[in-house]
């Protein structure tokens, strides 16, 4: 390899290339960067002239990064990262912190870090959260890739080979919950009967848009005749839910670990019941995905041990 000039280097170059790996073409790479794919394509050249290596090779599937350009791509985002942090500090007052970026939906901030941060345990390092509301699993990907958060946590996994996904949590016994004074709230049981009688409030996170959909798992009714749900309230904010709930005569379906921890801890009025013979749901897992090589591991298995540690209600 040639000895490149520090410099009189241009580091753009190194900004073009990370953008085609993760990308995955030129043309991508164009329209997020607002330049033409003929602007990226010299800039690639420019970039291999001044390495005197080649940067990407074709396959059937389109441009792969050689083991030079993946290096490079590496102590990219690692620098990027280390230096949006320098500058995210000297904004914030008193002692530094390191600050975790983290993607997820409201419920799961909400039941996880709400609960870690009662601990002190849980306050050496600052979280920032964003919404997965409406953000596809190729845009979680990206984000991740890019540097642009630290941290995505959600009910599927995130395939990628630069991407470490760790199954944090499961979700398997599902509730019927309803408002405490609502039409439901005297009945000892559930039948499928009450099911269908009455509204529904439904919490969707914008990834899954199907009814039988519920935080990454699929509910299945086991009767001759399944009959109709009217669902009345969708939302997006598990607080929403819950505050329709309590104010109506609707019903919705949760896991029991959230329907205990908004009764017990956030007590909200509302009951529980188990479910109707006849439904069944599966399971619904809970990852945590953080970039392999991040120069935040140490932070984020920090807070992988915390959120593992928190008890449940």
């Amino acid at each position: 390899m040639n000895e490149p000039s520090a410099i009189n280097f241009d580091y753009n170059l190194i900004k073009i290339m990370n953008e085609v790996i993760v990308s995955g073409n030129i043309s991508k790479a164009a329209e997020n960067l607002s330049l033409t794919p003929s602007a990226i394509s010299l800039s690639i050249n420019k970039l291999r002239r001044h390495l005197g290596e080649d940067l990407f090779y074709r396959t059937a599937t389109g441009l792969k990064p050689t083991a030079t350009a993946l290096d490079i791509h590496d102590s990219f985002v690692n620098a990027i990262t280390i230096i949006e942090d320098v500058l995210q500090s000297t904004k914030t007052e008193g002692p530094s912190c390191p600050i975790l970026r983290v993607m997820c939906p409201d419920v799961l901030e909400d039941y996880y870090f709400n609960r870690m941060y009662k601990n002190d345990s849980g306050k050496a390092v600052k979280v920032e959260f964003s919404s997965t509301n409406n953000v596809k699993s190729d845009e979680m990907v990206k984000s991740l890739l890019h540097a642009n958060i630290d941290v995505v946590i959600s009910h599927h996994a995130l395939q990628h080979e630069k991407i470490t996904s760790v199954k944090m949590d499961s979700m398997d016994n599902y509730v019927i919950l309803c408002g405490a004074n609502s039409l439901l709230s005297n009945q000892k049981e559930l039948a499928l009967l009450h099911y269908y009688a009455l509204p529904h409030a439904v919490y969707n996170d914008g990834v899954y848009n199907d009814f039988t959909s519920l935080l990454g798992t699929s509910l299945t009714i086991d009767a001759p005749y399944a009959g109709l749900v009217k669902v009345i309230y969708r939302s997006s904010s598990i607080n929403g839910i819950i505050s329709a709930l309590e104010r109506s005569d609707m019903l919705t379906v949760l896991p029991r670990m959230l329907a205990d921890y908004f009764i017990r801890e956030r007590n909200c009025k509302l009951k529980c019941f188990d479910l109707p013979k006849e439904i069944s749901i599966k399971h619904s897992p809970v990852y945590m995905h953080y970039l392999s090589n991040s120069s935040k591991r140490r932070y984020v298995h920090m807070v992988l041990s915390q959120l593992k540690a928190v008890e449940p209600v």
